[in-house]
């Protein structure tokens, strides 16, 4: 059974997005498309419907706009992860005191649908890859990982003057006005040999353009891309991606696992609990200020703070705090998608992310 676009357009409009937005939500599976080994792109082609035209960008969104329906509304509560007296910035706890909700948050989510790709075919398949495209994106979205006043979503704030929730601040309005100033890459990069430009930056450029259609973000992909993933974080790659729990000896692991909040799984390339303590943690140092305050009513709210100024808005343009969320969460998708559905002669010439530059 394939979804029809009926079925699906539908969908779209019928509910609003809570997650990183749907920009924040393409970039990121756009950036792992454009890791993505020849033989997972293959896989991605097989399990998709046609119309979607193997993109992972077309389906990254996906989740948020079905789990309102009532045949998706049991997957709402694994887009966030509530730890128990959790509360930045005055007391900042990932799990050590346990989950409001064990079973369903979107650590587990991630592990199940990682699990769900690797193990099933047809429909389940599809499905499993839509929601796991999604909820890497949400786990890099710091917003998430706290049940602090629902997740920041009745903290009220000024953003460049306009009124906002905190949590739409880091799903929509930065990410968006990163969007609208960029001045550099609004052009295709150059594809074709030429002697000022390095064998290797064709290359890219050649991956890196092959999947982009002319959206609204492309810029900012291209600056991910170039300047973040393979130049400012060239040398992270790896231990971006790499998993502790894996490769250790069962008993070895098992103890490592027992000892965290979160047991990441031994038998899959993926570690959510890992991967997201660093998120979690920008929301208690950074994020969350001591003045944000609770409204009861967020259509009656008093919008005072502003978080457009130098030391809020401004450090995390200079700390390219977006970029890089955005770009944790585009690498570790395409190291997942490459582990999981990539051919075994590729994982043993190329590794999980192939050598682009």
């Amino acid at each position: 059974m394939r979804f029809s676009t009926a079925a699906l357009s539908s969908a779209f409009i019928a509910v609003p997005a809570w997650a990183w937005g749907d920009n924040g939500h393409k970039i990121t599976a756009t950036i792992a498309q454009i890791h993505l080994l020849p033989s997972a792109h293959t896989a991605i082609c097989g399990i998709l419907p046609q119309n979607y035209s193997c993109s992972l960008a077309a389906i990254a969104s996906w989740p948020d706009e079905v789990k309102k329906l009532p045949q998706w509304k049991h997957t709402g509560q694994r887009h966030f992860v509530n730890a128990i007296n959790d509360h930045p910035p005055q007391k900042c706890v990932f799990g050590e005191e346990g989950w409001k909700a064990p079973s369903e948050n979107i650590l587990q989510a991630i592990v199940d649908t990682t699990r769900e790709l690797n193990s099933t075919t047809g429909e389940k398949q599809d499905i499993a890859l839509r929601f796991l495209t999604h909820y890497l994106g949400d786990v890099h979205q710091p917003m998430h990982l706290t049940g602090r006043d629902v997740g920041g979503n009745i903290i009220p704030v000024k953003y460049q003057n306009e009124n906002k929730s905190l949590h739409w601040v880091w799903d929509d309005s930065l990410i968006d006005y990163r969007i609208r100033s960029m001045t550099n890459y609004t052009t295709p990069l150059p594809t074709t040999a030429a002697p000022s430009i390095p064998a290797s930056s064709i290359v890219l450029n050649q991956r890196i353009e092959s999947v982009l259609n002319g959206s609204v973000y492309d810029p900012l992909v291209r600056w991910i891309v170039v300047e973040g993933v393979h130049r400012w974080w060239a040398n992270d790659q790896e231990s971006w991606t790499r998993c502790p729990q894996l490769g250790l000896q069962r008993t070895q692991a098992q103890r490592i696992m027992q000892k965290l909040p979160f047991e990441d799984p031994i038998d899959l390339p993926v570690c959510p609990y890992h991967w997201s303590v660093p998120s979690h943690q920008l929301a208690c140092d950074f994020i969350w200020r001591e003045d944000f305050k609770p409204a009861k009513n967020m259509s009656q709210a008093v919008y005072e703070i502003e978080l457009e100024t130098p030391e809020y808005g401004g450090r995390v343009r200079e700390q390219k705090m977006i970029e890089k969320q955005l770009a944790l969460g585009g690498m570790r998708l395409a190291a997942v998608l490459n582990a999981v559905l990539g051919s075994q002669e590729e994982k043993r010439k190329f590794g999980v992310i192939p050598p682009l530059v």
